[in-house]
């Protein structure tokens, strides 16, 4: 399993975009992915940017939670 998140910044013809990567599970499988926010100058990119690293960080401390505690009964 992987875990991490990040952003990026893609220039095209002189102008930055923001990206969101992230691992998700596919095909029992960590693949990276890339979700496009919008452009990087913008604030509310910002924001959604932030808004989605927390949703992913929640998401994995739920799993990995979930992980332990079935490690913790089964000893």
């Amino acid at each position: 399993m992987r875990v991490g998140c990040g952003l990026r910044v893609h220039r095209i013809d002189g102008n930055g975009y923001l990206y969101f990567w992230h691992y998700e599970r596919e095909g029992g499988r960590s693949r990276r992915r890339e979700d496009y926010i919008g452009p990087a100058r913008e604030s509310a990119s910002r924001r959604e940017a932030a808004r989605k690293q927390l949703a992913y960080y929640r998401r994995i401390q739920t799993d990995v939670a979930s992980k332990i505690a079935r490690l913790e009964r089964s000893i």
